[in-house]
């Protein structure tokens, strides 16, 4: 072998990192330089290993609890800190079905906990048609919750929000926030906190509500809210 060349080392790999109640499994192809003379010297900043094309993902109980697949995965000096480029698709699982669809511009996971983030341009988008989106997601696993840490904006059936620190609560088909949140429905605007907004029903409960409406909805939303 040439010292200085590239080399493209193709090699399929399959990492299985198991733990009680999941694992997490890698596929694809690795490409990295080739030692000059025998010598192995790693640039620190480097990763250890560059996976291209892979799917990451993690089950619970035998059952799938999320799935990621994205363009290109660094794998750090020890594998528990692992990040990646172009998410093509993320999904979160609930009883073993799809709930939850993720996209964004870059991710990242860990294979001690099995939490995720994902970062740049934030879309969540749940199976009863919410849409969220931020800049930045994690998902908690022991609560099996996606949360949002910062500037939110959520869509769905009738309303439109604005808070930060937004949970969605995935096993329980809820959204909660203490946060301040401003909340356009079809009938005005309400300003208040505490919002817990139940995705399957679409009703919602808020506190210290501050509200602006036309005359003919007013009392009848309000009434709701009590």
């Amino acid at each position: 072998m040439t010292t200085g060349r590239w080399v493209r080392i193709v090699v399929g790999i399959i990492v299985l990192l198991s733990a009680a109640g999941g694992g997490l499994l890698l596929t694809r192809w690795l490409q990295e330089d080739a030692p000059a003379d025998g010598v192995t010297e790693r640039d620190p900043h480097r990763p250890a290993v560059t996976i291209r094309e892979s799917v990451a993902e993690h089950s619970r109980d035998g059952r799938p609890a999320w799935r990621l697949a994205i363009e290109e995965v660094d794998i750090t000096a020890g594998g528990q800190a692992v990040s990646a480029t172009g998410l093509r698709e993320g999904l979160v699982y609930d009883d073993g079905q799809p709930v939850v669809r993720i996209s964004a511009g870059r991710a990242s996971y860990r294979t001690d906990d099995r939490s995720f983030e994902v970062t740049d341009g934030v879309r969540v988008v749940s199976h009863q048609g919410a849409i969220i989106t931020t800049d930045r997601v994690q998902w908690k696993p022991d609560s099996e919750t996606l949360h949002c840490p910062g500037e939110v904006i959520m869509r769905a059936e009738g309303i439109t929000l604005r808070t930060e620190n937004l949970d969605m609560i995935v096993p329980e088909n809820r959204v909660r926030t203490t946060s301040r949140v401003s909340l356009r429905t079809r009938d005005g605007h309400l300003t208040g906190r505490n919002l817990v907004y139940d995705l399957n029903t679409h009703a919602y409960t808020l506190e210290t509500i501050q509200a602006v409406f036309t005359l003919e909805s007013a009392r009848e939303e309000l009434e709701r809210l009590r």
